[in-house]
């Protein structure tokens, strides 16, 4: 299945995790499958902790908003939720536990700092300023994922970062494709329903990391890409 030539292509990006080398061989295979065609690049959060490179990743995220080759639309992930609430001047201990306890220790490495309320305020205010969703061509990104039977715009907070039960098990009909991240997948491929798509491979835990290529014309993904350049999935054509 050859890719549309006049239609806007999507990449969706799962966790990163720190893993800087990853994104960028991932992002020069996306480049090299787009060719002259216009794309953006949709990054589902959790670009810090756990993985050795997030200051790294950080850099590269905050320095590309006004990229016009590659444009980045990044959410926000329950890892930048853990990080802001770990930087507040009112944190209490378990939000720094929490933090510190799920990767927040290689993230302090990584900027060469041991305490998270001094990161950088320009990163600390790029977080803030992250959205929980994007909606596009019948699709919602969102980092982990929504509540069955709820409404669009009664989800929590809490459930759009962190939710997986009764989510991953549901065979419902969203009414949106959800693309998601969050759960690490032990298979090196991404998890497709007929519902949703969780692009989680675990990068940060040796497993690749992947994106998944959208045109406009359909909501499910037309193929997959790794960092390694390894194409699957639907139409896994070179073209």
């Amino acid at each position: 299945m050859p890719l549309p030539e006049h239609e806007l292509l999507t990449f969706a990006i799962g966790d990163i995790h720190g893993c800087f080398d990853k994104l960028v061989s991932l992002l020069a295979a996306c480049d090299e499958i787009r060719g002259h065609r216009s794309a953006q690049f949709v990054l589902v959060g959790d670009y810090i902790d756990r993985g050795p490179q997030s200051r790294e990743v950080m850099d590269f995220l905050v320095g590309s908003e006004g990229e016009q080759n590659r444009p980045f639309v990044c959410l926000q992930g329950n890892h930048e939720e853990m990080l802001l609430r770990a930087a507040d001047m009112e944190r209490t201990d378990q939000d720094l536990m929490n933090w510190w306890g799920n990767g927040g220790e290689q993230t302090l490495d990584s900027y060469g700092i041991d305490d998270p309320v001094d990161f950088p305020s320009e990163h600390l205010d790029w977080i803030r300023a992250l959205p929980l969703m994007k909606i596009e061509h019948g699709r919602l990104f969102v980092h982990a994922g929504i509540r069955p039977a709820v409404p669009l715009a009664s989800q929590s907070e809490r459930d759009l970062l962190w939710i997986r039960e009764p989510f991953l098990s549901s065979d419902l009909d969203h009414g949106l494709f959800i693309v998601h991240g969050h759960t690490p997948i032990r298979s090196r491929t991404p998890d497709l329903r007929a519902n949703r798509l969780n692009l989680d491979t675990g990068a940060c835990f040796g497993g690749p990391l992947t994106a998944a290529v959208f045109a406009t014309s359909e909501a499910g993904p037309l193929m997959f890409v790794n960092d390694s350049g390894e194409i699957s999935g639907p139409a896994a054509l070179r073209h």
